[in-house]
């Protein structure tokens, strides 16, 4: 019975966890793409009018065939919907990226990326800035996907929403910010620490 208790006490510390990790930010579960060697989720996203995302948009990636190496990544996306919205190329990425327009960014990565357990998130990414003329309400798809040599390319879309002028949808900051979020991240660590005895790693060789 006790550790009938002590694993629903983790459960749902892991829970809390997540939630307060998780629900101040702005980005959100997009489709996810389970097959093969290597696992995509591909996160929705908000952008305010006359303005630019949080975060930059790209794929999340790991292994589920462990340690893999791969060379000759890439990642291209394609904007659709969203008048307004437009996509450039990240500046911290590691790659190079080119812009046939502002609706499509192509990157490619000269290094050998090898995966060791760890998820890499926004791989490659793409910045989103909405013009002052798109329309709070408008959705777009950006359809991403990854590709590698050897390995079957990964599709999925991510959803883009405009918001308003970001105003009334700014991050909580200052004291209860840091409150909720050392809490969340508190839970997080007694719930996932428990479970979880590797330390996982991704890596990238020039």
């Amino acid at each position: 019975m006790r550790h009938r208790c002590a694993r629903l006490l983790t459960g749902v510390l892991a829970t809390a966890g997540v939630l307060l990790a998780t629900g101040l930010g702005p980005a959100r579960a997009g489709a996810v793409h389970r097959d093969g060697p290597i696992s995509a989720a591909f996160p929705d996203i908000e952008v305010p009018t006359g303005g630019t995302a949080v975060d930059p948009l790209g794929p999340n990636l790991w292994s589920t065939a462990g340690p893999v190496k791969l060379t000759e990544a890439k990642v291209s996306y394609h904007l659709s919907g969203a008048a307004g919205v437009r996509l450039t190329p990240g500046e911290d990425g590691g790659g190079e990226c080119v812009a046939p327009s502002p609706n499509r960014v192509v990157c490619s990565d000269p290094r050998e990326l090898s995966f060791e357990g760890e998820t890499i998130e926004q791989y490659l990414p793409v910045v989103v800035t909405a013009a002052k003329s798109a329309k709070p309400g408008d959705t777009g798809t950006v359809t991403i996907t990854f590709s590698a040599k050897g390995l079957t390319p990964i599709t999925g879309v991510s959803k883009v929403d405009v918001i308003g002028d970001g105003r009334e949808n700014l991050p909580i900051t200052g004291p209860t910010a840091a409150s909720l979020g050392g809490i969340g991240l508190l839970l997080l660590g007694a719930g996932v620490g428990s479970v979880l005895a590797t330390r996982r790693r991704a890596r990238f060789h020039s």
